[in-house]
């Protein structure tokens, strides 16, 4: 779609982009544009169907802002809002605006004091349009960071202020928001032991520590949470908790579950211990309509090899499966999915015929069916995420096969696997990577990091393939290492239209202000 060159157009896109229901692609670059004082200040960008790129704002370091480092979201209108850290009259960053037609309007420049500095996480917008974000620094008390709101007028309210005490410090996450218009977030350092807490900021201002946590049963370094329609508010703390009783790898505790409801009170749902129970639970949480929540934890179990488990509505642990590190499969470091009749899937990095990974089942009973062991033969050996569709058959690529290039694989409901395509190493593609991606068909779409002609070493810059259910591949795009691209680091997403989305590491613009051979990566589309 485009190449981006650190001259007018940008370069470094570090955060992610957004879609309009058009298949506009908005975003941001954080160096680039007009250069002032030697380098680019960063741009917001627009990328339309055809592949035309528009400069929307080319960012100057002065009042207007400098090197947006989140991405942006998008009005009914067209507007694009976003944040950048630095610039504005004080030089402690800015929320802006851009208009559909390119004009740039500074809703708030924060000044660094009061009303905080530095704002580089992302926005959220409710119906009347008025914006949330959190500044990790500034304030009034401790340099510690606020809460805030900006109205359609851009007048902005400090919703709170932190201490860097009691009340938390450093909220370096944004805000989820419920139905009453409350807001929900949570610090990594402050409270009670300086391990984080979770808040909430009402329509009027009115904060609230829901929890401060100790580091102890309780955990530590809280995570982003889920929120309910009652808006309890549900996480996991990686550390804290007591002392591990089978990891050598975490001494600061093995994590925690936590329920925070309206009225403030924390209940540690689950506190892992090392033992049975898991430990370390490295991966986010899923809720069924009932309210139960689902997760793995990294290790511990009676083996030390980690667990899938259930949370009740009161908090009681049941462990579906503990991991033996056998023929199950060991170290699930990755979530779980779920269908609708409640079975949980998901991929055990470790484990298996010599130590390869397994793809599972677990019913609603806790029931484990190994759906398919990788045995580093045909069937590749170490598969990542996976994607589920209607019928619930599962698909996924894994390194590996009879070429040692990779494989697509397909997994039905009675645990039948059918490697659907195994990649040559050639120039049909080496080395699928990250998640694959279907369509109403049953198509497969992804990339390989390496493949057709070129060379890095001698293996090719990557492709863009389609896996048919019957096997066939075809190539839709073969990557140069030139001006389109080279070396995928990611698969595709696709549109209701067709397009296929993409980004490649390599490629692109040769020197990208960062010295001779480095290249910028390219952001493409294709197109059926």
């Amino acid at each position: 779609m485009h190449t981006f060159t650190d001259e007018a157009d940008g370069s470094r896109p570090e955060a992610g982009v957004v879609l309009d229901s058009a298949g506009n692609v908005y975003g941001t670059t954080y160096t680039g544009g007009i250069h002032v004082g030697g380098e680019g200040q960063g741009v917001v960008y627009k990328v339309d169907t055809a592949g035309t790129l528009t400069v929307l704002h080319s960012f100057t370091g002065g009042p207007d802002g400098a090197h947006p480092q989140s991405g942006v979201i998008l009005d009914a209108a067209g507007n694009v809002f976003g944040t950048a850290p630095y610039g504005g009259t004080s030089h402690a960053g800015v929320v802006y605006r851009v208009s559909a037609n390119g004009h740039e309007t500074v809703l708030y420049s924060f000044t660094g004091g009061a009303d905080g500095n530095s704002p580089s996480v992302g926005l959220t917008r409710d119906s009347s349009g008025n914006l949330y974000g959190t500044a990790p620094y500034g304030g009034a008390v401790a340099n510690a960071g606020v809460v805030y709101k900006l109205d359609t007028a851009g007048q902005q309210t400090v919703l709170y202020t932190f201490t860097g005490g009691g009340h938390g410090s450093n909220p370096v996450s944004g805000v989820v928001r419920d139905p009453a218009g409350s807001v929900y977030g949570t610090t990594y350092y402050g409270g009670s032991q300086n391990a984080g807490v979770v808040y909430k900021v009402d329509t009027a201002g009115n904060s609230t520590v829901l929890h401060s946590f100790t580091g102890g049963a309780d955990g530590a370094n809280p995570q982003a949470g889920i929120l309910d329609a009652a808006g309890n508010l549900y996480g996991t703390t990686p550390f804290g908790g007591i002392a591990c009783a089978n990891n050598n790898y975490y001494t600061v505790g093995c994590g925690a579950a936590y329920k925070v409801d309206q009225a403030g009170h924390l209940t540690v749902l689950h506190t892992f211990t090392g033992g049975p129970d898991g430990s370390n639970p490295l991966a986010g949480l899923i809720r069924d309509s009932e309210g139960n929540l689902y997760g793995t934890a990294a290790n511990g179990g009676a083996s030390n090899q980690g667990v899938v488990y259930r949370l009740d509505t009161t908090g009681q642990e049941t462990v579906l499966y503990d991991f033996q590190g056998g023929a199950g499969g060991g170290g699930p470091g990755t979530g779980v999915v779920r269908d609708s009749a409640g079975n949980l899937y998901g991929t055990a990095t470790t484990g298996g015929e010599q130590n390869f990974s397994v793809v599972y089942k677990l019913d609603t009973a806790g029931q484990e069916t190994v759906l398919h062991t990788f045995t580093g033969g045909a069937d590749g050996s170490y598969a990542g995420d996976l994607t589920l569709d209607a019928a619930r058959n599962l698909y996924g690529a894994a390194v590996g096969g009879t070429t040692g290039a990779g494989v697509i694989f397909e997994i039905d409901t009675t645990g039948n696997e059918t490697v659907l395509y195994t990649f040559p190493g050639g120039a049909t593609g080496d080395n699928p990577v990250g998640k694959v991606t279907l369509d109403p068909a049953g198509n497969i779409y992804g990339a390989t990091s390496f493949g057709g002609p070129g060379a890095i070493g001698a293996s090719g810059y990557g492709v863009v393939y389609k896996v048919y259910p019957a096997g066939q591949e075809t190539v839709l795009y073969t990557f140069t290492g030139g001006a389109d691209g080279g070396d995928p680091g990611a698969g595709v997403i696709r549109d209701s239209a067709g397009n296929l989305y993409g980004t490649t590491r390599g490629g692109g613009h040769a020197g990208c202000g960062n010295g001779p051979g480095l290249n910028c990566g390219v952001l493409y589309t294709l197109k059926p």
